[in-house]
């Protein structure tokens, strides 16, 4: 748990690191943390600030996760 709240709380260092996930929602971002989770994240430029969108096991399927809480289903552009 350490190396998770770690990495959220150094996450403002460097916004722009990890890959880009477009394809579950438009400029959400995902780094590991641990040895087995990850952030998914989006940056907020104007308001100088990293919002922290989900922490999950490496695996999870994160386009199905999100649908599923989303009241609107997404599609993928």
């Amino acid at each position: 748990m350490t190396e998770i709240e770690t990495a959220i709380a150094t996450q403002g260092d460097t916004p722009h690191k990890g890959s880009l996930r477009t394809e579950i929602v438009p400029g959400l971002r995902a780094i590991p943390a641990g040895r087995k989770a990850v952030i998914g994240f989006m940056v907020d430029d104007d308001a100088a600030e990293v919002l922290i969108y989900a922490v999950t096991y490496g695996d999870a399927d994160w386009v199905i996760r999100d649908r599923e809480r989303s009241p609107q289903k997404r599609t993928s552009p």
